[in-house]
């Protein structure tokens, strides 16, 4: 089934996929013929605009045109050279808290700790909540044309975390740092890394695992997630079982013993209000005893644990995992087959990198019928126009401001369906067609169309103010020709809905950016033609578009 055919309601009926031998139910419909084998530019493939635009679309969260056009002029092994070059963040507006140990609770008024003020700590932890949060946002929309951040998502929405149950912003960013350093290097160091990571030792129950001489508390949490989402998933492709209740149970006993750092605070008597940025290993809480995971017994910790996993369901583990990354970047639907040839490339030595250079080279992941066909998430919707647009005075951005207004794109996002670091629960964001419903596509129509007709005006700290401001001639201007009518209408037309239209589309799309002028007559330099005008004309035309909900 084509995506942008179920999109804009002409899919096959039922009768059709039974009558080709397909069941059109089934979660790994093969819909492409084309493989792993790398993508040839050809006369009915060719490297162009429409698939330049498409690699970066996947794998950032909106590209601009110029970052497009580049693209193209690079052609498609540099281009992803180019995509695959990692680079710093900057967090110089939450620093130097963001590096900081948390402060876990109040210090009361008759402590006297030099250097350190008796702060409102929990007024300070919701605020520093609402800022990582709106960093990142911020983050997404200025980040240069790069993988990274896509990946850092993706990983996130595998290894799940919610910011409500961790509280501590300090630790949220410790975390987000962790998995950016593996987020193109090894997965199964980045799980071993993440399992003692103090974010996920709060969110999953971690440091409440424990077995001491006098106190016995074996949580399974971590231990049943680290199987059933993190890695191999409950069952396999043949529909039995990865593990056992008894594993789970045995896993968590090995899993013990692993709690909070302590304050490196030089001063003493601060350590009992500040928490460190570590995972603590205290042998006298771990269950010592032998135990049985997948059929080996031993002397197991933690790191024994995810060793035999990875060895005794790697096939299992890199089917899951490729499985998520193919859903991730190319479509909703999986095909088996082509994550069975990720798979085998995976589990040679659990890199990242390979597998997914591999798959966003291919045949395959560039086939015309993969092109616009995934549903944009609220934040690729919302921050991918701030950037591509070039959209400015984005509320959420003035880190330096304190406003409710500052949280009004955080805000248009949750209402959308997704709040940054707040996934819905550990199995983290469903997405695909749960991005998108009759209530939320309205919800996206009226944000682009309130933007492109400056109505976004709200009451600031007693001022009404115009935000999400749209300069719709230096858009126009940012293509090749805005003197040429005709070529500007089929540029913004390709950036904005992701192919090529139909001449029947074309024409309707001119009309709309003329407004009844002759093409000879367009001057987008003189005031009186307006051009403005029909430039925005156009735009509120592409945006109620389907296609306009997809990338």
């Amino acid at each position: 089934m084509k995506r942008r055919d179920f999109f804009t309601l002409k899919t096959k009926p039922e009768e059709q996929f039974t009558a080709m031998g397909q069941d059109p139910h089934i979660p790994h419909l093969k819909r492409v013929s084309a493989g792993l084998e790398p993508y040839t530019p050809s006369d009915t493939q060719p490297w162009d605009y429409e698939r330049a635009a498409h690699l970066l679309r996947r794998t950032m969260v909106a590209p601009t045109d110029k970052e497009i056009r580049q693209t193209v002029a690079l052609g498609v092994d540099k281009s992803l050279e180019l995509v695959f070059t990692t680079h710093p963040i900057d967090s110089k507006e939450i620093e130097p808290w963001c590096n900081s140990e948390p402060q876990i609770r109040a210090i009361p008024a008759n402590v006297d700790i030099p250097g350190l003020k008796d702060t409102d700590y929990q007024t300070q932890t919701v605020i520093r909540r609402e800022l990582i949060t709106r960093w990142y946002s911020k983050t997404l929309a200025i980040s240069p044309l790069s993988i990274q951040e896509r990946m850092v998502m993706f990983l996130s929405g595998i290894l799940t975390t919610e910011i409500d149950v961790i509280n501590f912003a300090e630790w949220m960013f410790n975390q987000q740092k962790l998995i950016r350093k593996h987020c193109l290097g090894n997965f199964k160091t980045l799980v071993n890394d993440i399992t003692i990571d103090p974010a996920m030792l709060i969110y999953l129950d971690g440091r409440l695992n424990q077995k001491t001489a006098t106190n016995t508390q074996i949580n399974e949490n971590y231990a049943r997630e680290l199987m059933e989402l993190f890695t191999c998933g409950p069952t396999d492709w043949d529909n039995q079982p990865n593990y056992t209740e008894d594993d789970v149970r045995e896993a968590a006993r090995a899993l013990s013993g692993w709690t909070l750092g302590l304050s490196t605070n030089p001063n003493q008597a601060a350590r009992t209000y500040f928490a460190g940025l570590n995972g603590a290993f205290a042998s006298f809480r771990w269950d010592s005893g032998k135990k049985t995971f997948l059929g080996d017994a031993g002397n197991w910790k933690a790191s024994d644990i995810i060793n035999i996993l990875f060895q005794k369901r790697s096939v299992q583990i890199s089917r899951f995992i490729c499985e998520k990354m193919y859903r991730a970047f190319v479509y909703d639907i999986p095909d088996r087959a082509i994550i069975d040839e990720m798979a085998s490339i995976f589990r040679k030595d659990w890199e990242l990198k390979p597998v997914l250079m591999t798959l966003l080279r291919s045949a395959h992941f560039f086939d015309s019928e993969n092109i616009g066909a995934m549903y944009k998430s609220p934040s690729t919707f919302l921050i991918g126009a701030i950037r591509s647009m070039g959209l400015g005075n984005i509320p959420d951005f003035r880190m330096d401001v304190s406003s409710v207004t500052n949280r009004d794109l955080s805000n248009r996002m949750a209402s959308m369906g997704e709040t940054i670091f707040n996934p819905p629960n550990v199995k983290g964001w469903p997405g695909g067609r749960t991005w998108v419903s009759t209530s939320t596509v309205s919800l996206r129509h009226k944000f682009m169309l309130d933007v492109i007709d400056a109505k976004i005006m709200i009451r600031d700290n007693g001022k009404l103010t115009q935000f999400y401001v749209l300069d719709a001639l230096s858009f126009a201007r940012s293509f090749p020709n805005p003197a040429d009518p005709e070529e500007l209408c089929m540029d913004i037309t390709l950036f904005m809905l992701n192919r090529k239209p139909t001449e029947k589309e074309y024409g309707e799309y001119l009309d709309a950016l003329l407004m009844g002028a002759k093409t000879y007559e367009w001057n987008i330099d003189d005031p009186g033609f307006k051009a403005m005008d029909r430039i925005k004309n156009l735009l509120r035309m592409l945006v109620v578009q389907p296609m306009h909900q997809l990338h």
